[in-house]
């Protein structure tokens, strides 16, 4: 039953990527079909085992976090957003513990990292076979997207792609295939400029920054031909991306420099005024729309990750928030040079992505915290520094 979990589990992470393209009644989307029947079988796997692993700070926070996320319905200035919010985190902090529990081996974690980057690979092809189609969701400023997904969203999911790629692509033991991981890079970066998204541009460069820093694990003949496949790629990405695409990319400064910020200036400022009115508690978990509307005439989503928690779910929630990242980190110092790079990187782009996304409750953000917290989890029945404590 091991193996049939961790089956489900890696087909849910291969459709996190490109997760809207399927949208089944009352069931939801496509992935969170898969993840209710892994959860289901794994649930039913640990029962059959007769026992639990000793729980991580990061699960142990995190179920912190979702429990005041669910006690904010009784304040919420919106309860049925607050209730849909809470069963949202109460479903990605399932998923964050399923693979504590099931993905306990190096191989089945890179398995995971690879089903991220085989989706990405159909979410990008989505993007640039609607560009090749024609079908623009902004024809003047000519955004693309695929899927049926957001085009913020999905370039987002595809950046997390990069660094994975090549941390693959370092750390495969084959070396005469470990350049197939590597062509997700070029792919990617076309279908990232393509939906024109800024903020997700901004987290590339982020990524990108784990290549020059693993260089030394290349020899000098390898670092030459990348280098050439990489200049190359950009000249090509930049000549197949049509010109209004960079145009609105070279128009991220501007944004800065005005404080719009994509429009992004106003709802931040709206948000704001509301911490300093619900500093301690919140306005109610998922209530950050409804909390605009009086300001900004209509529901706006944050586009900010702390400040929607921060406006949500108080200054308690942030800080459980903030706590739970740093359960999920706490063991990076005592991991090999190649993964902890990798780590901090991907760490580094989460951060970048959430200035520009409200990430908190999407499964991209958990999916990579829970492969972070479970990569130097113990096989057996270790315990955990949480569970030392209470001991």
């Amino acid at each position: 039953m091991s193996r049939a979990t961790f089956v489900l589990l890696w087909c849910f992470v291969f459709v996190i990527p490109w997760e809207e393209v399927v949208h089944l009644p009352v069931l939801g989307s496509l992935p969170h079909l898969v993840g209710v029947v892994a959860c289901t079988v794994g649930v039913l796997h640990v029962l059959a085992r007769g026992s639990l692993r000793p729980l991580s700070w990061f699960l142990a926070l995190a179920i912190l976090f979702v429990i005041w996320a669910g006690a904010s319905g009784f304040w919420s200035i919106d309860p049925v957003a607050t209730r849909g919010r809470f069963l949202t985190y109460l479903q990605l902090a399932a998923l964050a513990w399923l693979i504590w529990e099931i993905a306990w081996s190096p191989d089945r974690r890179r398995a995971l990292l690879e089903a991220y980057v085989l989706g990405g690979c159909i979410a990008a092809g989505g993007v640039i076979r609607n560009y090749l189609a024609g079908t623009s969701i902004d024809a003047e400023a000519a955004r693309f997207s695929g899927l049926n997904s957001n085009p913020n969203e999905i370039a987002l999911a595809l950046v997390l792609g990069l660094p994975i790629a090549w941390y693959l692509s370092l750390s495969q033991s084959d070396r005469r295939i470990a350049w197939r991981w590597q062509l997700y890079i070029p792919l990617a970066i076309t279908a990232i400029l393509l939906t024109a998204s800024r903020g997700a541009s901004m987290a590339a460069l982020v990524a990108l920054l784990l290549i020059p820093w693993t260089q030394g694990h290349l020899r000098f003949r390898t670092k030459t031909v990348l280098y050439v496949v990489g200049v190359g790629s950009l000249v090509f990405a930049s000549s197949f991306v049509p010109r209004a695409s960079l145009e609105r990319l070279r128009s991220t400064r501007s944004n800065i420099e005005t404080g719009s910020f994509g429009g992004r200036g106003a709802i931040w400022r709206a948000g704001l005024e509301l911490v300093a009115e619900h500093p301690l508690a919140g306005v109610g978990a998922g209530a950050f729309g409804a909390a605009v509307r009086p300001t900004l005439g209509r529901r706006l989503s944050s586009h900010e990750t702390f400040l929607s928690i921060l406006v949500e779910d108080g200054i308690v929630g942030l800080m459980l928030f903030v706590m739970m990242l740093a359960g999920a980190m706490a063991s990076l110092p005592r991991l090999p040079t190649l993964q902890r790079r990798f780590s901090i990187v991907i760490v580094a782009v989460l951060a970048a992505g959430s200035l520009s996304a409200a990430w908190d409750y999407h499964k991209p953000l958990w999916f990579v915290l829970g492969l972070l917290a479970a990569q130097v989890a113990p096989a057996g029945g270790a315990q955990s520094p949480a569970q030392r404590f209470h001991s």
